[in-house]
């Protein structure tokens, strides 16, 4: 399984303290076997799904079989808001 990070999610993740990293790394190697705090979105992101690490959720979508691509992550109190405006914007352009 392939796991790929937007810029956002990456800076996002370089932020964070070494322990939270650590975290994130075990998360992301269960997310390969499709475990995990996981929880498929509704309306008006339907499509994605929230992997939840402590306080930090990251949104990531299921690109093939053996790609994911993780695209926002923030922490919990905004990820969810901000980033509905994030796919508005993408849904703009496109």
């Amino acid at each position: 399984m392939k796991i790929s990070a937007s810029e956002q999610v990456q800076q996002c993740l370089i932020s964070h303290p070494p322990k939270t990293k650590h975290k994130v790394r075990i998360a992301l190697r269960r997310l390969t076997d499709g475990k995990g705090d996981l929880k498929a979105l509704k309306p008006p992101l339907e499509g994605f799904i929230r992997l939840r690490i402590g306080g930090l959720r990251i949104i990531y979508r299921q690109k093939s079989r053996v790609t994911i691509q993780l695209e926002y992550a923030n922490s919990r109190d905004q990820v969810y808001e901000v980033f509905q405006q994030v796919v508005r914007a993408m849904k703009e352009r496109a």
